[in-house]
């Protein structure tokens, strides 16, 4: 009788955790699948929880992962159907369908999909910038706008110039130019330094606390947070709060990121502590902001929107900064150019300032050149929470609950938007010599590097600044050698990078 009893116990179980993933996993996603079927939308077969996922593994080991895009986006199109694990992604890469879903008409029929939320969450809490939704997030963009003007900017050039000239520096100097550097983790300490200084006022040098904090600390969680997310941890919440794959150093990591913070904001408003640059830096604005109705941001939510541009101005300048080295070294004409104007406008080895900077016109075209093809962020999504329709000549339906792939990577290399797209060609983003006017682009939303609409990047205009200081710097005061022989694969994680770093020969140029 007990063992009956066990038994049916045991069958019953079976039952009911196979109805729990069918109507919770299988059933869901294959309604979604036959929804866009039935408009005429192609893709990959739909395979029950597995979907697309061995095969994407397997192109993953063979280094094959964007060809593997790029061969889906040829063999289905503009707009078709893919499937990792139990889900289901609508794919599109056509502009006039991406000025739908990303206009402000349609911003309140999406919100960010749990893929997203839950790889940031935890390392940056629910109510900032990155992951916020509705009124929420249109209160704290209205507040932080100002934060990201260019009057605001300007002072902050002294941080990235320093920061900058330090690491050149230490780079040329005797012992250390006998070595090969991962420019990957080159740029990247690089950036997280300059966003850390004007986020926190966090010198490096003089405090090794706030640097054991934000590079090994922050560094370790956006390790553990991309190995969750690519096994798909956190994208299963009951999986997400087991103690495994990492969690309890997440756990862990998360409460040293929060306590440091939090003394880090006591500190500037006890008046401990004061911005590095030559005038307010973005804790000081973020301290200062105040809504429509004159309430100013509480002390958690001055956490997380710090942390949140620490997570997003570090990693992705960075990854610029390796594909623009990569270009260079891989371009001898692009590099002559670029050097021929940096020496025209910077003569003699003078220091860069800001009067300099709008006079860097080739730099400025390599960067917009570079963001085309190597995106930092290629991929971005939205999950649709009201059912609409988007398209005009052909109209499409999407259902409520379907997850939609912002492929910006593909878009940015089409031939019927792009002339000669596979080609590095900065000349396409000159300015007009007589208007100074940038040149028209081939579509409104057929570039995307920082996404596009209501909820795109805020600090755009920082990374770009940022960017265009550390490239003048290093092309005035370095050589560049790439160190033979390397494997060089774009790799996304929750950014683009060389999957297997950039390794290169910085070495002191001679004028």
């Amino acid at each position: 009788m007990i063992l009956l009893i066990i038994l049916y116990t045991i069958v019953t179980f079976i039952i009911i955790t196979i109805a729990i993933i069918y109507f919770k996993l299988i059933r869901p996603e294959k309604q979604i699948y036959d929804a866009f079927r039935e408009q005429g939308i192609g893709g990959e077969p739909f395979i029950p929880l597995v979907g697309q996922l061995p095969e994407a593994l397997k192109q993953y080991n063979n280094d094959a992962m964007m060809i593997y895009y790029e061969e889906l986006a040829k063999k289905h199109g503009c707009i078709f159907l893919y499937s990792y694990g139990p889900f289901i992604y609508l794919y599109v890469n056509e502009p006039d369908l991406l000025a739908d879903i990303l206009s402000r008409n349609n911003a309140p029929n999406y919100m960010k999909p749990i893929e997203v939320s839950g790889r940031f969450i935890p390392l940056i809490g629910a109510h900032n910038l990155l992951v916020a939704e509705g009124s929420e997030h249109e209160r704290a963009r209205r507040m932080i706008n100002p934060a990201f003007h260019h009057v605001n900017l300007k002072s902050m050039i002294s941080i990235i110039t320093d920061r900058t000239a330090k690491v050149i520096e230490s780079i040329i100097s005797n012992e250390q130019q006998s070595k090969s550097i991962d420019l990957q983790v080159l740029f990247n300490a690089l950036t997280l330094s300059i966003i850390a200084s004007s986020a926190f006022s966090a010198d490096f040098e003089t405090n090794a606390h706030a640097k054991n904090i934000i590079c090994q600390t922050f560094t370790q969680l956006l390790d553990i947070i991309e190995y969750r997310a690519m096994y798909m941890i956190i994208q299963i919440p009951f999986l997400s709060r087991l103690p495994f794959w990492g969690k309890n150093i997440l756990d862990k990591g998360n409460r040293k990121m929060s306590e440091f913070v939090d003394q880090v904001i006591a500190d500037r408003r006890q008046g401990r502590s004061s911005s590095l640059s030559n005038g307010p830096d973005l804790l000081d604005l973020l301290l200062s902001a105040v809504d429509d109705e004159g309430q100013p941001f509480n002390d958690q939510e001055i956490k997380e929107e710090s942390l949140t541009f620490v997570l997003a101005g570090s990693e992705t300048t960075g990854n610029l900064m390796v594909w623009m080295l990569y270009v260079l070294m891989t371009n001898e004409n692009v590099l002559q150019a670029c050097r021929e104007e940096v020496d025209r406008v910077l003569p003699n080895s003078i220091e860069l300032t800001n009067e300099h900077l709008q006079n860097l016109f080739v730099c400025e075209a390599i960067i917009n050149e570079t963001l085309r093809l190597y995106p930092p962020v290629p991929e971005f999504m939205r999950h649709c929470v009201r059912e609409h329709t988007i398209g005009t000549e052909r109209q499409f339906r999407i259902p409520k609950g379907a997850s939609i792939i912002i492929d910006g990577y593909i878009t940015h290399r089409r031939s019927d938007f792009w002339p000669r797209p596979l080609e590095f060609d900065y000349t396409r983003w000159m300015r007009d010599p007589k208007t100074g006017l940038k040149p028209k682009l081939p579509h409104p939303f057929a570039y995307l590097p920082f996404a596009a609409g209501p909820r795109n990047c805020i600090g755009q205009n920082f990374a770009l600044l940022e960017a265009k200081i550390m490239l003048a710097m290093f092309i005035q005061r370095c050589n560049f050698e790439l160190v033979p022989g390397q494997k060089i694969i774009p790799d996304i994680k929750i950014t683009m990078r060389p999957k297997y770093g950039l390794w290169a020969n910085i070495t002191k140029r001679k004028i």
